[in-house]
C-alpha cells in the first residue's frame, strides 16, 4: 500500500515539474535550454530529497541582467518552498561584515535542519579567497559557505546557548552570595535578608537586556525576566512558562542554584545543523569567463555578443574560477555549471514586443481601447535600451520610459475629448511618437503626436561634420581591408557611437577556428587600414591620433608572429624577460627587426589593396559621414556595387564558418593517397601476369 502511496506521489511531482517548466519558459524568454538543465539538475533532489548524503550543488553563471535571480525566485515560487527558501547576498559579506554569516546560517535558519530547503548564495563571485594576484586574502570568516556546499553540515554554537550559559552562569554566582548572606526563598518570594538580595542582585537580567536598569525587588525570581530567562535556558526540555514558575515556587533558594546548574549542563554548547538535503543554487558574474561584460557600448552588435558567450564552455568557467578560488573550493562547487549567453537581436526584439503586448492587454482591460505598436517603435526601444553587455534591465526601464509613461497621460486626453477611439496605432517618426485613432468600425478620428526625448539616439548624431567625416574613412579602411584579405564581409561599421569612450568602429568577421600564419598576417593588415585610408585620402600629414591604437595592436600581432608563432626566420620563442647575455640582447633586437619588417610588408600590401579600391573606400565613407552606422547587407551592396575586385562584384564572399576547410584538405590528400596505393597495386598485378 506505501508503495502505491509513495509511486502515486512520485508522479505528482514529476507533473507538477513538468508544468513548472512550461510556466517558466513562458515567463523567461531564451532561456528553455537554461530551463531545462535546472529541471533536469534538481529532479533527483525534488524527487528524492531523503536519499542525499550532501547538498545538490547548481552554479548559474551569466552577464548581469540575464535572469539568474529573476528565474531561481520565479522557480521557487512556483514549486510553493517559499517557507523553505533563504536568499542571501555575498556581496553583503565581502567586508569585515562576513563575521555575521555564520549567524544567518545556523541561528537564523535553524528553522531548515533535517528539511529539504533551498538557498540561493547570489553574487557569489565575491566570496572570493584569492586576489588578483593569487594570494590568499584569508577570508576564514567564509569559511563555514564551503563547509555547507561541501557536506550541508555546520558544527556551531547557537547564539541563544551562549546568551543563556552565560546569563545562567552570571546568575549562580549572584546566588551563591545569596545563600551566604542567608537569603531565603518561599514560594519563589525573598523572605529573608531581603535588602541583601536586592544588592546582590542590583543591575542583573536573565532574558530582556531592558530589565537590567530596572528595580529588583522580592519577586524577582516570579518575575517575568526571570521565568523567560530559566526557560530559554531549559528550552531543549521543551518546558512552558507555568512549569518554569511551578519548580521557582517548590524551590528552596538552594534548589533553585541546582535546577540552574543541571540544565546548563544539559544545554549542549554546540550542535549541528544539517542541511544535507538542501538545493544550493550559486548565481555569479565571472568577469574572468565573460571578458566582453566590461563594453558597455550600446552600439556594438548584440549578435556578436551572443556569438562570444556562446563560445564559454565548463572549462573557461574553471579557469576563470581558480583565479578567485583554492582548486579544492573549485572542485566542491561540482560540475553543475549552467551558462548563460547573452540575447541576441532577435531575443531582444521579442522581449520588447512581449511587453508592447503586455501593456496592450492592460490598456484593454481598463479602457476597452486596442493598441497595436508599430515596429518603428520597436525600433525606437531596441535603439535607446538595448546594451548588450547590461542584459535585459535597461529595456525595462526604456519602455517604462518612453511607453508606459505616455499611457496615462493619452487616456486622460482621450476620456476628456470623449473620443469614440476603439483602435490606437502607434509609431515613431522624426522624433515623434504619433497615435493614430480609429474608431469601431476602424474610421479614422485624428492623429495626435508626441515629442519623444531621446538619449541615445542624439548622441549618435554627429556634433561635428568634419570629424564624422575623418571616423567614417577611418573605420571604412578597415572593412575595406577586411573584405579584400578574408573575403568576408564585416559585421558592422559604426562612425559615431552613443559611448562616451569611442567615436566608432568596424566589427570584423573573423574566421572560426585557430589562429595560423595566414589569418594573423591579414589581422595585422586589417588592422593597418584606418592609418593606411587616412594616409591615402587626408595626405599623412592628416592622419590622427585614432590611429595610435592600431598602431600598436599591429606591433602587438607581429611580435607575436615572430617571437610566439614562428612566422620569423626561426622557429623560436622568446621567452627570455632579462638577461646580462650580450648574445641573447642581440638575438632579441634581431627578432624586433624582424616584426618590424613584418609590418612594413603588411603596410605595403594594406596601401596596393586600398588603392584599387579606393572607390569602394570613398563610397563607404560618404555613407558613413551622414549616416552613424552601416549594416552587414548594406556593407555587402557597396562592396559589389563599388569594389575593384572580380569576385567582389560576382559576391563570391565566404561565411566565417567556412573560411578554412581543414577537413576537406585532410579527406582529399587521404583520398588520392588511397587512390595511388590501389594505382601501385594493379601495376604490380599486371607486371606479374606479363
Amino acid at each position: 500500500m506505501s508503495t502505491n502511496t509513495n509511486y502515486h506521489d512520485l508522479i505528482t511531482k514529476r507533473q507538477k515539474l513538468r508544468e513548472v517548466s512550461d510556466a517558466l519558459k513562458k515567463q523567461f524568454l531564451g532561456l528553455d535550454a537554461i530551463i531545462d538543465e535546472v529541471i533536469s539538475l534538481l529532479m533527483p533532489w525534488y524527487l528524492f530529497p531523503e536519499a542525499q548524503l550532501r547538498p545538490t550543488v547548481i552554479n548559474l553563471w551569466g552577464l548581469t541582467g540575464s535572469g539568474k535571480t529573476a528565474l531561481v525566485q520565479r522557480l521557487i515560487e512556483l514549486l510553493e518552498y517559499k517557507q523553505l527558501f533563504a536568499h542571501i547576498d555575498m556581496g553583503e559579506f565581502e567586508s569585515d561584515s562576513a563575521s555575521w554569516l555564520k549567524n544567518i546560517l545556523t541561528d537564523d535558519m535553524d528553522f531548515f535542519d533535517g528539511k529539504p530547503a533551498v538557498l540561493c548564495l547570489d553574487e557569489f563571485q565575491f566570496a572570493r579567497t584569492l586576489n588578483q594576484n593569487g594570494e590568499e586574502l584569508g577570508k576564514d570568516k567564509l569559511r563555514v559557505i564551503w563547509e555547507l556546499i561541501d557536506s550541508g553540515k555546520i558544527s556551531h554554537t547557537p547564539g541563544n546557548n551562549s546568551f543563556y550559559l552565560f546569563r545562567a552562569e552570571s546568575c549562580l554566582k549572584r546566588i551563591e552570595k545569596a545563600l551566604r548572606v542567608g537569603v531565603r526563598l518561599e514560594q519563589g518570594v525573598v523572605v529573608a535578608e531581603e535588602e541583601w538580595f536586592v544588592t546582590i542582585f542590583e543591575g542583573f537580567y536573565f532574558d530582556n537586556h531592558d530589565q537590567r536598569y530596572r528595580t529588583i525587588n522580592k519577586d524577582y525570581f516570579i518575575s517575568a525576566d526571570f521565568l523567560e530567562g530559566m526557560r530559554g535556558l531549559m528550552v531543549e526540555s521543551e518546558i512552558t512558562k507555568e512549569d518554569v514558575k511551578r519548580i521557582v515556587s517548590d524551590s528552596s533558594l538552594q534548589e533553585l542554584a541546582n535546577h540552574i546548574l543541571n540544565a546548563m549542563k544539559m544545554r549542549s554548547a554546540t550542535r549541528e545543523l544539517d542541511l544535507s538535503r538542501s538545493l544550493i543554487f550559486i548565481l555569479g558574474n565571472l568577469d574572468e569567463a565573460y571578458r566582453m561584460s566590461h563594453n558597455m557600448n550600446p552600439d556594438m552588435s548584440a549578435d556578436d555578443f551572443y556569438e562570444e558567450t556562446s563560445k564559454i564552455t565548463i572549462a573557461n568557467i574553471k579557469r576563470a574560477l581558480k583565479k578567485r578560488f583554492r582548486p579544492e573550493q573549485v572542485a566542491r562547487l561540482g560540475n553543475n555549471h549552467i551558462i548563460y549567453r547573452s540575447f541576441n537581436q532577435a531575443q531582444f526584439r521579442q522581449l520588447i514586443e512581449m511587453q508592447f503586448d503586455r501593456i496592450a492587454q492592460f490598456v484593454e482591460q481598463q479602457f476597452a481601447w486596442n493598441i497595436q505598436f508599430d515596429s518603428s517603435v520597436t525600433d525606437v526601444i531596441y535603439a535607446e535600451g538595448v546594451f548588450p553587455s547590461q542584459g535585459t534591465r535597461p529595456i525595462f526601464t526604456t519602455i517604462k520610459n518612453l511607453v508606459e509613461s505616455r499611457i496615462s497621460k493619452m487616456a486622460v486626453m482621450l476620456l476628456e475629448e470623449n473620443l469614440p477611439v476603439k483602435n490606437i496605432r502607434w509609431y515613431y517618426e522624426q522624433q515623434h511618437f504619433y497615435f493614430e485613432l480609429r474608431d469601431e468600425q476602424n474610421q479614422f478620428i485624428k492623429t495626435i503626436s508626441d515629442e519623444a526625448v531621446l538619449k541615445l539616439e542624439n548622441l549618435r548624431k554627429s556634433c561635428d561634420p568634419e570629424i564624422q567625416a575623418h571616423v567614417a574613412v577611418h573605420e571604412a579602411g578597415h572593412a575595406v581591408l577586411a573584405v579584400a584579405t578574408l573575403h568576408i564581409i564585416p559585421a558592422l561599421i559604426v562612425s559615431r557611437t552613443a559611448s562616451d569612450s569611442e567615436e566608432g568602429f568596424c566589427q570584423i568577421n573573423f574566421p572560426k577556428g585557430p589562429v595560423t600564419r595566414d589569418t594573423l598576417r591579414k589581422d595585422i593588415i586589417i588592422t593597418l587600414g584606418g592609418y593606411v585610408a587616412e594616409k591615402l585620402i587626408f595626405g599623412e600629414s592628416f592622419t590622427s591620433t585614432g590611429v595610435y591604437a592600431d598602431i600598436e595592436e599591429a606591433s602587438s600581432l607581429a611580435n607575436k608572429a615572430v617571437r610566439n608563432y614562428a612566422m620569423g626566420k626561426d622557429p623560436i620563442h622568446m621567452a627570455i624577460k632579462t638577461t646580462n647575455n650580450d648574445d641573447v640582447f642581440l638575438v632579441n633586437q634581431k627578432y624586433e627587426v624582424e616584426a618590424l619588417e613584418l609590418i612594413k610588408v603588411c603596410e605595403v600590401e594594406a596601401m596596393q589593396l586600398m588603392k584599387r579600391n579606393k572607390l569602394l573606400l570613398l563610397k563607404l565613407s560618404e555613407y558613413l559621414t551622414t549616416h552613424s552606422r552601416m549594416e552587414e547587407t548594406q556593407i555587402e551592396e557597396y562592396v559589389v556595387k563599388y569594389g575593384a575586385e572580380e569576385w567582389m562584384n560576382q559576391a563570391a564572399f565566404v561565411k566565417k564558418e567556412n573560411y578554412y576547410a581543414f577537413n576537406t584538405m585532410l579527406q582529399k590528400q587521404l583520398k588520392q593517397f588511397e587512390t595511388s596505393a590501389v594505382d601501385e597495386l594493379l601495376r604490380e598485378c599486371y607486371e606479374m601476369q606479363v
